[in-house]
């Protein structure tokens, strides 16, 4: 249908009051409608040595929705005369060939390269990115490596055709760099390693890669999955040597993308049209599909033992509470480079590293062997191994007692560790408390079996045979199998685990574009399965980890980042819950729901507010650690929280009651927090006074918490920079940071529409979105980041550049500039009233379980009118009102 309307005023009316002032439409048949991503296109060159900025001479197109390229691969240059049934290696070539191909097909590699970035040394080339040779001479110091793009982030399996290879040595050894941004591509580790939170893909993205020489074709397929990256460099490790490739690229791992199902928007400003794209192809990557990772131990099938690779150290998922004095014994077998092993783990803890190669043992405390990086491990001992028996299976005794941890090897005592005094990241635990765990520099490859733990008495603490028989209960226990749950993940590459706060926006993403509820559902499941008996809510956890369901015991201390991603949870629950209006899950988790809060409660103190501990109040951005006293975000979540559950209940008793409780703390967080003067709502009560944390101040606004200020605006834009930052006025500890979020900006946008200013939230879009679309930017992924320094640019090496947390505008378009949002569960009732920004037409569709929900809007601004034609379910109610 279509009617004209008339202009309302910029006052933005609360939903309770929508009814009063607006007449129903009844809905009409579901109609498809075209889909509104875009395609872009870029250059590239296929010339040697050829750096990013050059003048391009072949034009390249991609399309924002997918990341495939199903093209027939190019005939190489180098072929083979013998056309016999290529082979195909894993990265280990311990690992037996799981698959092989039929005589004559040809190798499909699901996403192929756009273009040669550069060369060095002695590489041969074709016009195709896709077809070269690597070639090193006996006497030449340059390794001969070339450099691929991809054109914006992709992900997958590694794939390498290799048509010929041969060398004077037995093996050709291989070095293979990833990462999103070309900056890191010419680190050592590329963009990573990372070592936080899972093995849901190839810790490192430096990796080598070990092929026999053969005239004849293989196909080699990387041990690991790398889930996402731009560039790629090959480089050619043994002299005397050459390689021949016909195909490199990444099959898709598990699923199809879903892309171009579900939500889509659209409007006249080309801009936003793309950053939202962008922000449905993030949303794809950023959710996993139940069974979709690939282990990451192999528990051999002659019953030996288990094969760890050099990976993140996992742990035991028990004993990450309580176990402190203990002995841990095992049994390990080197097969390549050496053997590790971490004691008093969680995300850290004091690791050890047995090097078979220089006959040594080494010891750090931290995340990982490594001495640099984001999270730096300390080196805290080294020591020769002498005459000690490395090439079989050999006992390590790991005994962990007070300050010292001592170690012995068959019986002897090889080193000993004093003044240890461990942290835990995560989790609160005691100093010094934590599991065991397996992992390992890149390259090493181990097989561990009977594994004990003991406290000192000699009671048993943990046993595994790490046998056939045990396999299932290994991959559950060190999760490090395949994720029985779809989940949302934080990002494609590096951690790729669930949080809470990451699925509060996410949650509302999905909903808008992919509509990928079962990843939603997953994460609901598996995070609030670990909750401790006090009532704290999980709120982190690995996806391959179980779902806790053990009620006598407490839940691994990995599963907390903090109250505020824990308070998080529930409001991303309630928004599950009015996309889907599934009361199922409502009705199960409602008495974990309630004692989360009752948990919250316990810490309120004498002003009527949530003061909790450091190890629950770190922020959203953990390298300026915990806020001190008072943390405003977390009597916020809390508001938003007892407000979710109001909406939640079906009891009116219940609903009366969080009313109540939200308002008065929503009255005494104005009170005790926020300054009249500034208009600033405070970072905390030990912060300063007119210092502005974006994600506080503008949360306090989207929630109707904060009084509205002549200054809101001016503190929500803040345009004295190109860029707004998280951090302002808040001493060196933050401002130093010179941090750009667009997490948090996501909030202030958020306040923007509730202040009823379409055009200053759509200026901060542009403002922070607009860089990550620009693709004359090296940096350009396609997709969303999850964070940049003031210039513009990836904040540190890590960072990802396909962030699940940045994508705010893939459901704050639609829901303000369409107005298209559900007003009762499941969008039984619906209403679509779109805030006016200047633009000319909008269009917006979500699917929903009852059907297909289409808007779109035409706005004649000259003559003060406009139209709307809508169509929706039978079954369900939508109201419509002119903005």
């Amino acid at each position: 249908m279509a009617t004209t309307l008339k202009p309302r005023s910029s006052d933005y009316l609360p939903l309770q009051d929508i009814e009063k002032t607006a007449a129903k439409i009844e809905v009409l048949h579901i109609e498809d409608t075209g889909n509104s991503d875009i395609e872009s296109s870029r250059s590239s060159s296929g010339q040697d040595n050829v750096e990013a900025a050059q003048t391009p001479q072949e034009e390249i197109k991609y399309n924002l929705q997918g990341t495939s390229n199903d093209q027939a691969l190019p005939t190489s240059s180098t072929t083979s005369s013998d056309e016999s049934q290529p082979t195909l290696h894993e990265t280990s070539t311990i690992e037996v060939a799981k698959t092989s191909l039929d005589s004559g097909d040809q190798p499909k590699i699901d996403i192929l390269p756009k273009r040669i970035l550069s060369t060095n040394g002695s590489v041969t080339t074709t016009k195709s990115p896709t077809t070269f040779t690597l070639i090193n001479d006996s006497t030449s110091n340059t390794e001969a490596s070339i450099s691929l793009d991809y054109a914006l982030a992709v992900g997958g399996t590694p794939i390498f055709h290799i048509s010929s290879s041969s060398s004077s040595s037995e093996e050709i050894t291989l070095q293979i760099t990833y990462s999103e941004t070309l900056h890191e591509l010419s680190h050592p580790t590329g963009d990573g390693p990372f070592f936080l939170f899972s093995n849901a893909m190839d810790t490192y993205r430096t990796v080598t890669q070990i092929i026999k020489p053969s005239e004849k074709p293989q196909l080699v397929k990387a041990r690991f999955s790398q889930r996402s990256q731009r560039y790629q460099t090959i480089k050619l490790l043994t002299p005397d040597s050459e390689i021949s490739f016909s195909g490199v690229g990444f099959n898709r791992i598990g699923r199809p993308s879903r892309n171009e199902e579900m939500g889509s928007f659209s409007c006249s400003d080309p801009l936003l049209n793309k950053i939202w794209a962008m922000g449905k192809r993030t949303v794809d990557m950023c959710t996993v599909e139940a069974g979709e990772t690939e282990p990451a131990w192999d528990v051999l099938s002659d019953n030996s033992g288990t094969r760890v690779y050099g990976q993140h150290w996992a742990p035991c998922r028990f004993g990450t509470r309580d176990w402190k004095d203990h002995v841990v014994k095992f049994q390990v077998k080197i097969e390549r480079g050496g053997a590790s092993w971490g004691v008093r783990m969680v995300v850290n803890g004091l690791i050890f590293c047995i090097d078979a190669e220089k006959r040594k043992l080494k010891a750090f405390e931290g995340v990982s062997c490594e001495v640099e990086g984001v999270f730096p491990s300390v080196l805290k001992g080294e020591w020769d191994l002498g005459e000690e028996r490395l090439d079989e299976w050999v006992e390590v005794e790991t005994r962990a007692q007070g300050e010292c941890v001592e170690v012995r090897i068959d019986g002897r005592v090889v080193a000993e560790v004093r003044g240890v005094d461990i942290h835990p990241l995560l989790g609160g635990a005691e100093n010094n408390c934590g599991s065991v765990a397996f992992g390992g520099p890149e390259g090493w490859v181990a097989v561990y079996r009977d594994l004990t733990v003991v406290d000192l008495n000699g009671r048993e603490l943990y046993r595994n045979g790490l046998l056939l028989a045990d396999k299932e209960r290994t991959f559950v226990d060190f999760a490090v199998g395949t994720n029985e749950l779809a989940c949302t993940i934080d990002g494609a590459k590096r951690d790729r685990a669930t949080f809470g706060g990451d699925l509060h926006v996410m949650g509302r993403s999905i909903a808008y574009s992919t509509g990928n509820f079962d990843a939603v559902k997953g994460s609901i499941q598996l995070l609030t399965s670990h909750q401790t008996k006090d009532g704290y809510l999980g709120n982190l956890c690995p996806i391959q980890a179980p779902m806790h369901e053990d009620d006598l015991e407490e839940p691994p201390t990995y599963a907390f980042y903090s109250m505020t991603y824990a308070l998080l949870l529930i409001v991303a629950i309630k928004d599950y819950w009015m996309h889907t209006g599934n009361t199922e899950i409502v009705h199960k988790l409602w008495p974990r729901l309630q004692r989360m809060l009752e948990f919250a409660e316990s810490f309120v103190n004498e002003d009527g507010l949530v003061a909790a501990p450091p190890p629950l109040a770190l922020t959203f951005f953990p390298l300026v650690g915990p806020v001190f006293g008072l943390s405003t975000q977390i009597n916020l979540a809390f508001y938003d929280a007892l407000r979710s559950m109001e909406k939640l209940s079906s009891v009116d008793e219940e609903k009366d009651k969080y009313r109540a409780r939200a308002d008065c703390l929503k009255a005494d967080i104005v009170r005790v927090l926020w300054d009249a003067d500034s208009g600033v709502l405070r970072l905390g009560d030990q912060s300063e006074v007119t210092g502005i944390a974006q994600d506080v101040n503008s949360y306090g606004i989207s929630l109707g918490v904060s009084p509205r200020h002549d200054q809101d605006l001016a503190n929500l834009q803040q345009t004295s920079s190109e860029l707004p930052p998280a951090f302002t006025g808040l001493g060196p500890q933050f401002d130093d940071l010179s941090l750009c979020s667009p997490y948090s900006t996501g909030f202030a946008i958020e306040a923007c529409f509730a202040r009823g200013d379409a055009g200053a939230a759509l200026n901060l879009i542009r403002r922070v979105w607009g860089v990550m679309a620009d693709e004359i930017n090296s940096n350009f992924s396609g997709c969303h980041w999850e964070a940049m320094n003031m210039d513009g640019k990836p904040y540190h090496n890590t960072t990802s550049l396909v962030h699940g947390w940045s994508t705010s505008p893939v459901y704050l378009l639609p829901i303000h500039l369409a107005g298209l949002r559900p007003t009762e569960a499941g969008w039984r009732r619906w209403e679509a009233w779109p805030l006016y920004a200047g633009l000319s037409h909008v269009q917006a569709t979500v699917s929903t379980l009852r059907g297909r929900i289409e808007i779109e809007w035409t706005f004649d601004e000259g003559n003060g009118t406009g139209n709307v034609t809508c169509t929706s379910p039978l079954e369900s109610c939508g109201t419509v009102i002119a903005p």
